[in-house]
């Protein structure tokens, strides 16, 4: 097969390299792909790294290809992070376009980034507008199309978010800025790409296309529980990410660089985060997850008993009682959610299915 690892590298360089790290979802395999096979742009490579699949079909069906823009590599698993590490040290390509596994580009996707940074020689990546398509769970074959209210995303309004506006599945970004920052870094099991963008956005913005290029499949088979953990996980290395860039601006260096997979050892309790927290909290109480929202609500006072961490431990007690549930969700639909300071990305909602 000529996509294999152990193919010879004789062809000039491409001006895409498109990136993909996958673990299982076998069935999603042909969809990502296929989609990435099918651009109308054609100047790229891909560049696929299994980062060792439990399920067999995962090898079976990215060796079944036969296509010379194709390259799989198979390793044991590593984690997400030095997984998409190793496939961007495999590629050659000007730009890097990152490809979520399970996700869907539709075919003017590449053309559409390229052209948008040739145009914008300031900007140091790109982004679009994408569909979010919910499977499994409760709102299974949701689709809402995500939008933003500008054509470009600076290091202030990084700053402001909670978490990456950015969506990173649909993120394309120039090599020679990447390899600046020095990648994305191994400490950050989540949010390795905000801290990223967060890093690249010292030498430029990032410039949106606002057209739908990108369906994201939001996995929810895992259950809420899973979902919980990794939204705790998610803003707690946002926050890191964040408060690494005000100690390069004052010092040179941050935590990270210095303490390494230590860092969190060095870290203080955040008000912000403790905060973030209640607010997560209060949100599944007001869904009806009333254990999950009483456990957030506890995490939140562990991280700092700040006033909405308080609140949010009240109202979680409060739902103990089955008479007082729907007080609290009232009460809990008054209380203002949103940061002054962050912007809103445009969402729209299709009801439908995801097919």
């Amino acid at each position: 097969m000529r996509n294999r690892e152990t193919t010879a590298v004789t062809k000039p360089a491409p001006k895409v390299s498109v990136v993909c790290a996958w673990y299982n979802r076998a069935d999603y395999i042909r969809d990502t792909i296929d989609s990435i096979l099918a651009q109308d742009f054609d100047d790229f490579e891909m560049v696929v790294v299994n980062d060792g699949s439990p399920d067999p079909r995962v090898r079976q069906l990215l060796d079944g290809y036969d296509d010379p823009r194709l390259r799989v590599i198979h390793q044991e698993n590593r984690g997400f992070t030095p997984t998409i590490r190793r496939a961007i040290q495999e590629s050659r390509g000007e730009l890097i376009a990152v490809q979520g596994a399970g996700d869907i580009s539709l075919p003017q996707r590449l053309g559409r980034q390229v052209a948008a940074l040739e145009q914008d020689g300031a900007a140091v990546g790109s982004g679009t507008s994408h569909e979010n398509i919910m499977i499994g769970g409760r709102t299974d074959g949701l689709r809402l199309v995500v939008d933003f209210p500008f054509d470009e995303v600076t290091r202030r309004e990084l700053l402001q978010q909670i978490g990456s506006p950015l969506n990173h599945g649909d993120l394309m970004y120039r090599r020679s800025v990447y390899d600046r920052v020095g990648g994305y870094r191994p400490f950050f099991r989540f949010g390795q790409d905000f801290d990223l963008t967060l890093r690249m956005s010292r030498y430029g913005h990032f410039r949106i296309c606002r057209e739908v290029l990108y369906q994201r499949m939001v996995f929810f088979a895992d259950g809420i529980a899973s979902q919980v953990d990794r939204s705790l996980a998610q803003l707690k290395y946002a926050e890191i990410a964040k408060g690494c860039v005000a100690e390069v601006d004052r010092w040179g260096s941050d935590v990270v660089d210095i303490f390494g997979a230590n860092a969190g050892l060095f870290l203080k309790p955040s008000g912000f985060i403790a905060r973030a927290k209640a607010k997560t909290a209060l949100k599944y109480l007001r869904m009806g997850h009333f254990e999950d929202g009483a456990y957030l609500a506890e995490v939140a006072m562990r991280e700092k008993a700040v006033p909405l961490a308080v609140a949010a431990r009240i109202m979680a007690w409060a739902c103990r009682f089955p008479v007082s549930r729907k007080l609290v969700s009232q009460v809990v639909g008054m209380i203002p959610m949103k940061d002054r300071r962050e912007f809103s990305l445009l969402v729209s909602r299709r009801i439908g299915n995801a097919e």
